[in-house]
């Protein structure tokens, strides 16, 4: 009776926050739609994408805010940064989707032409998923964002292989249970990529700070 007795709360618990979580992505996931539509989705899309990493950050630091207000400021707030450092990202990764598309349709993904669509679309989504997070975590140059994220991808391959696979987690579960991919998957996606990606940089900062002590002794 004891031990279940005190199992029952940590159960209690882990259940409470994986339905938060996923409230979490509904909610990021309706206001993401909304102000990607008051942007004429051509400039809605990035500041709304912006937004949500930026919220889903400070949500892991642990503040509490009002989510709606907060992202309506943050999304005003970088309504024009925003597109000016990620939205070639943006538009390079939606030209290759609607050429892999155009092929998938065609009948021709399996050539070569489709296999290099499909090569370059996986290399521009990643890029452009970590140019998110990159954007509200560090303060750089609007034109070295894209950058950055290119080269922490080419020499993150293990980090990059973790969020594809999150990628096409969240894809299959779009494609068996068609009904939630309006209403979570976008949500779902920035929540993931965000939360890697935090942790990600972390992990290389704590890593850059132990090198600096040895270089600085080896010199």
């Amino acid at each position: 009776m004891t031990n279940s007795a005190s199992a029952m709360p940590t159960w209690a618990l882990r259940a409470h926050a994986v339905f938060d979580w996923v409230w979490w992505m509904a909610y990021v996931n309706a206001l993401w739609w909304v102000f990607a539509l008051a942007g004429g989705i051509v400039f809605g899309i990035v500041p709304s994408s912006t937004a949500a990493a930026d919220l889903t950050r400070r949500r892991l630091r642990g503040e509490v805010f009002p989510v709606a207000r907060s992202f309506a400021a943050a999304w005003r707030r970088d309504l024009r940064t925003s597109n000016l450092a990620l939205g070639l990202g943006f538009l390079v990764t939606g030209m290759l989707a609607v050429g892999v598309a155009g092929q998938l349709a065609a009948g021709a993904l399996g050539s070569v032409l489709g296999i290099s669509t499909v090569v370059a679309l996986a290399a521009a989504f990643v890029i452009t998923a970590v140019s998110v997070p990159l954007y509200v975590h560090y303060e750089l140059p609007l034109g070295a964002y894209l950058l950055m994220a290119s080269r922490w991808a080419m020499r993150n391959v293990l980090h990059v292989v973790l969020l594809l696979l999150g990628a096409v987690a969240i894809a299959g579960v779009g494609s068996i249970l068609p009904g939630v991919v309006p209403f979570l998957t976008v949500g779902a996606w920035l929540t993931l990529s965000t939360v890697l990606c935090m942790a990600f940089f972390a992990a290389n900062d704590r890593a850059l700070a132990d090198r600096a002590p040895a270089a600085s002794r080896s010199s």
